[in-house]
């Protein structure tokens, strides 16, 4: 009976799984941090799933890991540190996302917690007194079993540095794609036809950190010309746009500069209209200055006007009468909405 009694304490002693030892997690956004970056319920929950459903934190551990996010003007950073119960430094990294990309940021944080939290390289808490100072079995008869010896306690050491990893797991936006954007947008333009048009223009472009390059479809259309018919003018296009960006007010006000070239088609729908020369194509080379306001994660508000010099100029003749000669400068102001997303 004694040694089944001693059999049945060292099963129980061995069938317990070992303590996992807590963290502290100290994340505080900040005051000057974009509204959208998640608070610290959105990085426990998130690092739980990734855990299978283990939480590692509580208020009271004896080891802490503290995030502390900081925008600077062209991206935020998270910078992260853990602490063990000693108050030696045991990992530190700073990962960054752009500044209006916190959701991004959140995800990375996320994933480098993994990496110092997972319980597969956590050590474990040593033995209860109880089982690790059992007293010795008696010796039995040579047709009993022997009891198994209890196991060893095992040895607590210091977490070491979580190594940094060479890439996220989580898909995230490598820092060599562009993102692409969508505009569209409407305004005035003037001298590119014999009277002020309606000036419609729609685009895409890739957009890097600083410049970007795209193509922009543009229609012009003039009504009640000054004849004595009922003419119409207009004028479409296609045109090539290479374009520098600069935050002024980050992450929301950007300043825009771009050259373009453009290949257009001008034209009158009235009879015994005709142009002198042999083709109504013009070609014309200019430069946009504009700016950008942000609305929202995925929506912007443009502004930009042109100016554009005309290489070769085109006359409209009325009943043998000059109607009008381009001038060498045209101009335009548009405001639209653009709409960028990434690339993944």
């Amino acid at each position: 009976m004694l040694i089944a009694a001693l059999l049945c304490g060292t099963s129980e002693a061995t069938a317990q799984s070992p303590e996992v030892l807590p963290w502290r997690l100290d994340y505080v956004p900040g005051p000057d941090a974009p509204k959208n970056c998640p608070d610290k319920s959105y990085i426990k929950a998130a690092l739980a799933t990734k855990l299978k459903g283990h939480d590692p934190f509580t208020d009271d551990a004896p080891r802490s890991i503290s995030v502390k996010l900081v925008p600077t003007p062209q991206r935020i950073e998270a910078h992260i540190e853990a602490r063990d119960e000693n108050g030696k430094v045991v990992a530190n990294h700073v990962t960054h996302a752009e500044s209006w990309r916190c959701d991004q940021l959140a995800d990375r944080t996320v994933f480098y917690l993994r990496d110092i939290i997972d319980p597969l390289t956590i050590p474990s808490a040593a033995p209860t007194a109880s089982s690790s100072s059992a007293p010795p079995a008696p010796s039995a008869p040579p047709s009993a079993a022997t009891p198994p010896a209890p196991p060893a306690p095992p040895r607590v050491v210091p977490s070491q540095p979580v190594a940094h990893p060479s890439a996220p797991k989580a898909p995230a936006r490598s820092a060599g794609l562009p993102q692409l954007a969508v505009s569209a947008n409407m305004g005035a333009a003037w001298w590119s036809t014999p009277d002020t048009a309606l000036s419609l223009a729609a685009g895409v472009e890739a957009r890097w950190k600083r410049i970007s390059v795209g193509f922009e479809g543009q229609y012009d259309h003039a009504w009640a010309l000054p004849t004595k018919l009922d003419v119409e003018a207009e004028r479409a296009g296609l045109a090539a746009l290479a374009c520098g960006r600069h935050e002024l007010l980050a992450p929301r006000v950007f300043a825009r500069v771009c050259v373009f070239g453009d290949v257009a088609l001008l034209s009158l729908d009235a009879q015994r209209i005709k142009i002198t020369n042999d083709d109504a194509f013009v070609v014309d080379l200019g430069a946009r200055v504009g700016g950008e306001l942000r609305l929202a994660r995925f929506l912007g508000l443009q502004l930009h006007g042109d100016i554009a010099y005309v290489a070769r100029q085109r006359v409209f003749v009325v009943d043998g009468e000059e109607l009008w000669r381009s001038p060498r400068l045209t101009g335009a102001v548009r405001v639209g909405l653009v709409v960028p997303f990434d690339i993944r």
